[in-house]
C-alpha cells in the first residue's frame, strides 16, 4: 500500500485522516455537494492547462500502477514528451503528475490547481509568501502537494533536473470566446467506474493557447524550502502503510475535530473514524464540540479539548463557566443554560426592536456564482455573476405576506439586470432583511462592475452606493441580531440558516398552520414532521429525479440549466427552473418565518 500524493494531502491535515481513507472509512466528504462542484470546475481547467501543451499523450492504467509506471519510463527515455496524468512510483511512494514534460534533461513538473492569483498585483511580488517573505499558511498546502511529486519524481529519475510549477488560474485575464464556460463540456460515464468526467473542449485550441485564463509559475524556491520537512513526514507516513498491518497514527484531538468529514452518525458496528480517535468520548450528547465557537476556548495557544478529557467529561454541560470569556462566552453560557433545560432563549429587547423598525418589510436572498472559468466573455475568473434573487414582502406586521423573483433567462452578463431588477422590486422605503453579508458584497460588487464595464447608468449607481453604506440603517442582518439575541438548542452552536429555520419551524406550530407556510408541511414515513428544506419536491430530469436543497445545488441547476446539456432541451430547463425558484423562495419564507417568531417572543 503506497502512498500517493493524495494520501500526503490527507495525513498532513490530520495523521489518523490517512488511516481511515486508506481503510474505507465512511466520510461525509465523498457526497459533498460544494466539493463535487469544485472538482467539475478543476477538471475543466486542467483541460485547458492541457490544452496548452499540443500532442501531449494521455497515459493510462491507473488500475495497474506498476504498468503505469513502467509506460511513464518508456515516453520519458523516448526523448522530449509532453505526458498528461503519468504515474510515478519510487519504492513506498506513488505521485500521479498533472502534467510532466520532458525538455532535454529538465523534467518540468507542473501541479494544475482551479485557486487563483492575480499577476497584476504590483503589490506582491510573490504570490505565495507573505510580507515577511514566508510562505503563507494558505499556499502551503498545495506547495507541499507539489513538493511531494517533486521528491517522488527526483527518486524515480535521479538523472534528471525536477523543475516545480503551479499551474493556477489568473484573475488578470479576461475570458474571451474560447475561454468561456460553454466551450467545456462535462460528461459521466454513468456505467463506468470512473469518478471524474470527461471534459470535451469546442473552441478553438490555438487561439486558446495565445490568449487563455492560466499563469504557470515556478515554484522552486518554495519545493526547496519545504522539502527537507516533507521528506520527514511521507517516510513518517510511508511506514504506517507498509507493516503487516496499515497503522493508525494517532492525531491531535482539539476543536478542530468539530468538523471532520469522519464525524458521522453511523450504526454501532459500523465504521465511524472519530468513534474510534475520540473512544468513550465520542457520543457523549450534547458534547462539547458543539459549544458555539469551541475554538476560543482557553486561548489561541490552549488545547481546551485536551483540558476537558483530562478532566474526563466531553459533555457540554460540564464545560466550566469560569472557563468561557472573550467577546463568544455570553452566547456560550447561554447555549449550555439551553442544552441544560432543553429550551430557546430569546432576549426580551428582540421583539421590541423588530416592532420599532418601519415597513414595508423586505426579505432577500440572492444565489451567485463565482467560477474559475467565466459564464460569459470580458468576465474575470472568480467574478461575481449574480444570476437569481427572491423577496418576501409585508407592507406592514400584519400584512399579507406576498412574494416576487427573479432569475436570469438569457446567455448575457446577468448583474445589471439583477440590480435594476431588485431595485424595481425593493425601492427606496422600508425596512430590507438579509441574513449574513453576502446580499450587501454582491450589490457593493455589482457597483464596481459598473464602473470596470462603463455601465453608464447613474440612477442605478447611486442607488447601490446607498443600499451597500454600513451606515444605510435600513438594511437589518438577521445573522448578528441570532448571534446576539437567540439561542436554541438544536441549533449545536451554528448560525447557519439551516440550523436555526428548523429549530424555529419544529417547536412552533403557528407557523405551520399559516396558510402562507402550508406548502413546506410534511412529514417522513414515521410521522416525524421535516425540515422544510427537506420537504422541497425533486423533479424528474434527464430520466432522474433532482433536488435543489442548497446553495451549490442552485449554481449546478443554473449552469446545467444555461450551459449545460439540459439548456438544448426545453422540458428539462423549464424543470431546473422550478426547482431554483422553490429553492430561493424557500430561503426568504425561512427569514420571514425566523422574523415571525422573534416579533411575537418565542415559544409561550
Amino acid at each position: 500500500m503506497r502512498l500517493s500524493k493524495s494520501d500526503f494531502k490527507t495525513a498532513r491535515d490530520c495523521p489518523a485522516k490517512l488511516y481511515y481513507k486508506k481503510m474505507g472509512y465512511p466520510s461525509s466528504l465523498k457526497d459533498d455537494p460544494y466539493l463535487a462542484f469544485l472538482a467539475d470546475g478543476g477538471y475543466m481547467v486542467e483541460t485547458m492547462a492541457k490544452l496548452l501543451y499540443p500532442g501531449g499523450v494521455e497515459m493510462g492504467n491507473w488500475s495497474n500502477p506498476e504498468k503505469a509506471f513502467a509506460e511513464t519510463v518508456e515516453r520519458i527515455d523516448a526523448g522530449n514528451t509532453a505526458l498528461f496524468e503519468p504515474t510515478v512510483i519510487h519504492r513506498d511512494y506513488l505521485a500521479r503528475v498533472d502534467i510532466l514534460v520532458r525538455e532535454g534533461n529538465v523534467l518540468k513538473l507542473i501541479e494544475v490547481k482551479s485557486s487563483s492569483v492575480h499577476t497584476a498585483d504590483t503589490d506582491r511580488t510573490n504570490p505565495f509568501r507573505g510580507k515577511r517573505g514566508g510562505i503563507t499558511s494558505g499556499w502551503r498546502p498545495y506547495l507541499e502537494d507539489v513538493t511531494f511529486q517533486a521528491h517522488v519524481l527526483s527518486l524515480a529519475f535521479p538523472g534528471y533536473t525536477i523543475r516545480p510549477y503551479l499551474c493556477l488560474v489568473d484573475k488578470a485575464c479576461r475570458a474571451n470566446e474560447n475561454t468561456t464556460l460553454n466551450r467545456f463540456i462535462l460528461s459521466r460515464d454513468t456505467d463506468g467506474d470512473s469518478w471524474a468526467p470527461e471534459v470535451t473542449y469546442k473552441g478553438d485550441v490555438s487561439a486558446l493557447i495565445d490568449d487563455n485564463l492560466l499563469a504557470i509559475l515556478d515554484v522552486s524556491e518554495e519545493v526547496e524550502e519545504l522539502l527537507p520537512g516533507v521528506i520527514v513526514e511521507s517516510e513518517r507516513f510511508a511506514r504506517s502503510l507498509t507493516g503487516e498491518h496499515v497503522e493508525r497514527i494517532p492525531g491531535e484531538l482539539s476543536a478542530g475535530c468539530k468538523g471532520c468529514e469522519y464525524r458521522l452518525d453511523t450504526e454501532t458496528g459500523e465504521k465511524n473514524g472519530f468513534r474510534e480517535c475520540w473512544g468513550n468520548f465520542a457520543e457523549t450528547s450534547p458534547h462539547l464540540l458543539d459549544l458555539y465557537r469551541i475554538d476560543q476556548v482557553g486561548g489561541r495557544n490552549h488545547n481546551f479539548v485536551e483540558e476537558m478529557i483530562s478532566r474526563g467529561s466531553t459533555s457540554l454541560l460540564d464545560i466550566p463557566g469560569d472557563r468561557l470569556s472573550g467577546a463568544a462566552a455570553e452566547r456560550q453560557l447561554q447555549q449550555i443554560d439551553c442544552q441544560a433545560s432543553g429550551t430557546e432563549w430569546i432576549d426580551p429587547a428582540l421583539p421590541q426592536q423588530m416592532r420599532e423598525l418601519p415597513g414595508p418589510f423586505h426579505f432577500i436572498d440572492f444565489e451567485a456564482s463565482r467560477l474559475a472559468i467565466p459564464y460569459h466573455e470580458g468576465m474575470r475568473p472568480y467574478e461575481l455573476a449574480a444570476f437569481q434573487w427572491s423577496c418576501h414582502t409585508l407592507a406592514d406586521f400584519n400584512a399579507p405576506v406576498l412574494h416576487k423573483e427573479w432569475l436570469n433567462s438569457v446567455e448575457a452578463f446577468p448583474n445589471f439586470a439583477f440590480a435594476r431588477s431588485l431595485r424595481e422590486c425593493i425601492g427606496d422605503e422600508g425596512t430590507v432583511f438579509i441574513y449574513s453579508h453576502f446580499e450587501i458584497t454582491t450589490l457593493r460588487d455589482i457597483r464596481r462592475q459598473m464602473d470596470d464595464y462603463n455601465e453608464a447608468d447613474e440612477a442605478l449607481a447611486e442607488w447601490l452606493d446607498w443600499m451597500t453604506d454600513p451606515g444605510n440603517p435600513r438594511i437589518v442582518d438577521l445573522l448578528p441580531l441570532a448571534k446576539d439575541h437567540y439561542v436554541h438548542p438544536k441549533m449545536k452552536g451554528s448560525l447557519s440558516i439551516k440550523y436555526l429555520l428548523p429549530a424555529v419551524w419544529l417547536h412552533n406550530p403557528s407557523l405551520r398552520e399559516m396558510e402562507v407556510f402550508s406548502e413546506y408541511v410534511g412529514h417522513d414515513n414515521d410521522g416525524n414532521l421535516l425540515n422544510p428544506y427537506d420537504v422541497l419536491p425533486a423533479l424528474p430530469i434527464g430520466g432522474e429525479e433532482e433536488a435543489v436543497r442548497e446553495g451549490t445545488g442552485a449554481m449546478r441547476a443554473y449552469q446545467e440549466m444555461m450551459f449545460g446539456l439540459s439548456s438544448q432541451y426545453p422540458k428539462r430547463k423549464e424543470a431546473l427552473r422550478k426547482l431554483l425558484l422553490q429553492y430561493c423562495k424557500l430561503d426568504t419564507a425561512a427569514m420571514v418565518m425566523i422574523w415571525r417568531h422573534w416579533l411575537d417572543g418565542g415559544l409561550s
